[in-house]
């Protein structure tokens, strides 16, 4: 097949942009020719990446894959007009500029925000060409929750259009991916056939997540001995890690038990100066840090945290931090609820509380530590078994083309 991605995010953007690089990726080594239509790289900084100028069209291969770039608004700060710009024009830029691949055969929408479908709608309706959606953010609910929006009647109104946009996105698609039990249910509740919503796992990236021995010299250059609980990730609003610090304190009767942070966010701040008044001496920052050497960061924690804040809309997402942790073949204790706790669950991988609960947290992490490295490691490996077994690229790559190939017979058949 000829298949177009829409995709706001993708290479050389960091953090959970590289998805889209590795779907397109993955589906190209199954043989397919992917085209990408993307904006200029902005993210997460909101500043254009190095190398880049905002232009009308630009046209780069990368690793094997054809990109095309169109204008948008670079902005990634906390203003709901900056949001608004940056999403509203790029989904109007890859609308206009859908002539530059009138040929695929089909388009997959990666859906975060909910305006990428935009293109796809127009492409349907102009070319007759199917689309599929993969929806990785539940719309409108990630923004009514989100920080960006207050309360009032603006705010409803938003939030009303876009159900519309959304219900109208999911009637057009041939077929609607979720990345999560819990999102198909909630999109069968409104009204979403359900034998037209599927569930196909995000992957990792295997070249670069996989397990790895432990590096002596950069456990001790960095100061980490002891029994390690590691968090490896953003530190955001949303990912509720106050829990971590205050388990601290259940947990006094084990002298040499740090708690690492690799990573950066929005709650870096807070949390050091939580960590300062309530868990001195405990807990190590060790800043942000680029993919390549989280990967090598992670054997160094005797166990490593997944954790988010208790929200309904949360319960039914998936943090991409699951994934990679179990495809590096470590153990995991968890302050989660809903999907993501019961993947933790079935995987065998480790222990799971629930999210915010402290003592419950410090209950895990005791009983990680009273296990022994040993019986550790060997969650550990049956994690990553889990992991190729259920969520690999090998199958949710098979998934997300048997979908697109339907969507193209689909169109040929009609």
């Amino acid at each position: 097949m000829r298949i177009g991605i829409i995709t706001q995010w993708y290479d050389p953007e960091g953090g959970s942009a590289v998805l889209p690089g590795i779907i397109s990726r993955s589906l190209a080594a199954l043989g397919h020719e992917v085209h990408v239509l993307t904006g200029f790289p902005n993210y997460p900084s909101g500043r254009l990446s190095p190398g880049y100028r905002i232009r009308p069209y630009q046209f780069e291969m990368m690793n094997g894959i054809s990109v095309h770039r169109v204008p948008l608004v670079p902005n990634h700060d906390r203003s709901a007009i900056g949001r608004a710009a940056n999403y509203l024009s790029f989904a109007a830029s890859a609308a206009v500029r859908l002539d530059l691949l009138r040929k695929v055969d089909v388009w997959l929408v990666y859906s975060s925000p909910a305006t990428v479908a935009l293109p796809a709608i127009v492409a349907r309706r102009l070319h007759g060409r199917p689309y599929v959606i993969l929806v990785e953010d539940l719309w409108p609910d990630t923004l009514a929750e989100s920080d960006y929006v207050r309360p009032g009647w603006r705010t409803d109104l938003i939030v009303r259009s876009l159900h519309r946009f959304c219900d109208s996105a999911y009637r057009s698609a041939s077929s609607v991916a979720v990345i999560a039990p819990g999102m198909a249910d909630i999109l069968a509740s409104r009204g979403v056939p359900r034998d037209k919503i599927s569930v196909v796992y995000n992957w990792v990236d295997e070249r670069v997540f996989r397990p790895t021995a432990p590096d002596p010299q950069l456990a001790a250059a960095l100061g980490l001995n002891g029994f390690v609980v590691m968090y490896a990730g953003s530190m955001g609003n949303l990912q509720g890690l106050d829990v971590a610090v205050d388990a601290l304190e259940y947990l006094a009767d084990i002298p040499d038990l740090t708690l690492v942070f690799a990573g950066s966010g929005v709650e870096e701040g807070r949390l050091r100066e939580r960590a300062a008044r309530y868990a001195p001496g405990r807990v190590v920052f060790l800043g942000q840090q680029p993919i390549e050497r989280m990967v090598e960061l992670m054997p160094l924690g005797d166990v490593q945290l997944i954790s988010l804040s208790d929200q309904p809309f949360l319960r039914s997402i998936m943090p991409s931090k699951v994934q990679s942790t179990l495809a590096c073949g470590r153990p995991i204790v968890a302050a989660l609820a809903g999907d993501a706790a019961r993947l933790v669950d079935e995987s065998g991988a480790g222990f799971v509380a629930p999210p915010g609960d402290a003592p419950a947290l410090a209950d895990a992490i005791r009983r990680m530590y009273e296990l022994g490295a040993d019986k550790r490691e060997e969650l550990g490996r049956g994690g990553r078994e889990f992991y190729l077994e259920r969520l690999s690229e090998r199958v949710g790559s098979v998934a997300l083309a048997s979908h697109l190939e339907e969507a193209v017979a689909g169109r040929l058949h009609a």
